[in-house]
């Protein structure tokens, strides 16, 4: 095993610890900002808890943004029963078929389950997926007062209890919020690497808030910024599994360089942008980076699709990390891509200076 897959497992593995759903991401944010400081010349938090760090380049050049999301899918505190049961809403998008029989963790410190009804109980034969509204957690309480009594309360942020393990190719990881904090961590990588590099221009690493909650954060990040050129760092859903007929991209062959993505019924999303998407292809053929091609439409977004709109215009790409069973208890992950991932990512930005020109027409 590498050198860069045991220090990207070893960060993933914290960043997963954390607890971090979309709206409460503090620790989240804290980790980034001191993991970022001793390979930034400015890191800073905003009053949402958004991350900005930046290298300022030794010659003049554009401004290129990396930015990675640090919040997780996760669920919150609706109400209490009188009985001591949690009622809860879904905070990103969760499929009710996975939840039942979840181990969850409520605020970082109350561990429950999600209700599930027994095998034994259930003369149905087909047992029907319950919407969420219909769902409970089990903290253990004996009554709405007790629970209360402990500090819970509405609006409480829930993750899921699953921390990040090795399978048996130790390459592969799976737990909870891989979806982004393999983003987190492969950010904070590239700016290690282009330690003691001399950039040129401007090289911002963010690490955005609430993008599982329609993207808040990015366009705060974007304003701040101002950027010439933005590459949004997420993670994207493979489908190379029996669960699919359709294999369009898969784990373990590199980073996936998505030429359109968005949801339509939205109207959210964008395409990548053509001198944005040249620069990346080029560069992965110079280092020889296998990287795969998307033109997926229709099922998921990511903060480009905000980043892009920003000011006059953001020419916005995609470094995406392949990762199966999307948001899930349980995503796996190559730790592969990632690496590879990292390698892109330091290589455009040691591409980055005054000769770029990112205008469609000339």
């Amino acid at each position: 095993m590498s050198d860069e897959i045991k220090r990207l497992k070893a960060r993933l593995r914290e960043l997963t610890a954390l607890s971090g759903i979309a709206s409460a991401e503090a620790d989240v944010a804290r980790y980034m900002r001191d993991s970022l400081r001793p390979f930034a010349d400015q890191v800073e938090a905003d009053n949402y808890g958004n991350i900005i760090a930046v290298r300022h380049g030794v010659e003049r050049g554009p401004r290129l943004m990396i930015a990675a999301h640090s919040d997780e899918v996760g669920l919150m505190v609706r109400s209490i029963t009188p009985d001591g049961f949690i009622r809860f809403h879904a905070i990103g998008m969760i499929s009710p078929a996975i939840l039942p029989a979840t181990r969850v963790l409520l605020d970082g410190k109350f561990p429950g389950t999600i209700g599930a009804v027994a095998g034994h109980l259930d003369s149905s034969g087909a047992p029907r997926v319950r919407a969420i509204s219909e769902l409970h957690i089990d903290i253990g309480a004996a009554s709405e007062a007790e629970a209360r009594a402990w500090g819970v309360r509405e609006g409480m942020p829930i993750t899921f209890m699953s921390e990040l393990r090795e399978l048996h190719n130790p390459d592969l990881v799976m737990g909870k919020a891989i979806d982004n904090r393999i983003g987190c961590a492969v950010l904070i990588d590239v700016f290690e690497c282009l330690q003691g590099e001399k950039v040129r221009g401007e090289i911002f690493g963010v690490a955005n808030v609430m993008e599982e909650m329609g993207m808040r954060g990015a366009r705060m990040t974007t304003a701040r910024v101002q950027p010439d050129w933005a590459i949004a760092l997420d993670t994207v859903p493979a489908e190379d599994t029996p669960l699919s007929t359709e294999r369009t991209f898969s784990i373990g062959k590199g980073p996936v360089v998505q030429l359109i993505e968005g949801r339509p019924e939205a109207f959210v999303g964008t395409a990548i942008h053509p001198k944005v998407r040249d620069l990346i292809l080029d560069v992965a053929k110079a280092e020889a980076i296998p990287v795969q091609l998307s033109a997926q439409y229709g099922n998921w977004t990511t903060d480009a699709a905000k980043i892009h709109l920003a000011g006059a215009g953001v020419p916005s790409g995609f470094v995406s990390i392949p990762r199966r069973y999307s948001h899930s208890p349980n995503e796996l992950l190559n730790l592969n891509d990632a690496a590879q991932a990292a390698r892109l990512l330091v290589a455009l930005a040691q591409r980055n200076n005054a000769d770029l020109s990112f205008r469609v027409v000339e």
